[in-house]
């Protein structure tokens, strides 16, 4: 096993392999206590030779409607409408990009001490393993992206890994904090875990123009709600759904 932390990068491998995927991950509403009942974690997974095509589509569609701040949901702009939509029709135009995300409901019925040693960290963790698992195939290397949060993101990210590791479920893993404002794809993911949790939280009747615009358009594209898990044999949009136990 090789394990090294260099250029903010940590890398754990059992055999030398180029790059074959990129995952770009984001989370909303992750804090333990932040007033908001459900928790989303995302990953955007991209063959590796399709990530600068991809950025640079991404950075034609902003030229085309002069979007020049960073994408994120909690910052959109109404005047922006068409540009978030387009946006989103590339990206399923795209067959090289795939998306799975974990949602966990009725976050405040967590019972961390019996299930997860005390820690919310602890189940974080374990979310963000049932999200990328599924995107992982032996014998193929994969780079990770996390958007960076705070100095903990080494940490973090070494967590992860272990974790992933210890699955063996690819031939290399290697992961890398960035800042989302770097990274076109976490900032998709960030539109796109923006809205599968917004869709959670308000009925359409409350919801904003653009946000609610956003959840509609995406609803009607995958001809499903955003609210509902998908089968796990999905895999252009794969949704999870976690409700703690006694809740059903």
């Amino acid at each position: 096993m090789i394990e090294e932390w260099a250029a903010g990068q940590l890398v754990l491998a059992r055999t030398p392999h180029a790059v074959d995927y990129k995952v770009y991950c984001d989370e909303s509403c992750h804090l333990e206590h932040d007033g908001c009942d459900v928790m989303v974690f995302g990953a955007l997974r991209a063959d590796a030779s399709a990530v600068e095509p991809a950025i640079r589509a991404i950075k034609e569609l902003r030229a085309k409607f002069n979007y020049q701040t960073e994408l994120k949901w909690t910052k959109l702009l109404r005047k922006q409408l068409p540009f978030y939509l387009e946006l989103i029709d590339l990206f399923l135009a795209n067959p090289a990009l795939r998306f799975k995300a974990t949602v966990v409901i009725n976050k405040h019925l967590l019972d961390h001490t019996q299930y997860n040693e005390g820690s919310h960290g602890t189940f974080y963790y374990k979310m963000a393993f049932y999200t990328l698992r599924d995107f992982l195939e032996k014998d193929k290397a994969y780079r990770i992206h996390l958007d960076y949060m705070d100095t903990q993101g080494k940490a973090r990210a070494q967590k992860l890994l272990e974790i992933l590791g210890s699955a063996k479920a690819a031939s290399v893993l290697s992961a890398q904090t960035v800042r989302s404002h770097e990274s076109q794809l976490i900032q998709l993911c960030d539109i796109l875990i923006g809205a599968m949790a917004y869709a959670r939280r308000f009925p359409s009747e409350k919801r904003s123009e653009v946000k609610g615009a956003i959840v509609k358009h995406l609803e009607a594209r995958l001809r499903r709600s955003l609210v509902l898990g998908t089968p796990p044999w999905e895999e252009k949009f794969n949704i999870f759904v976690f409700s703690p136990r006694g809740t059903r």
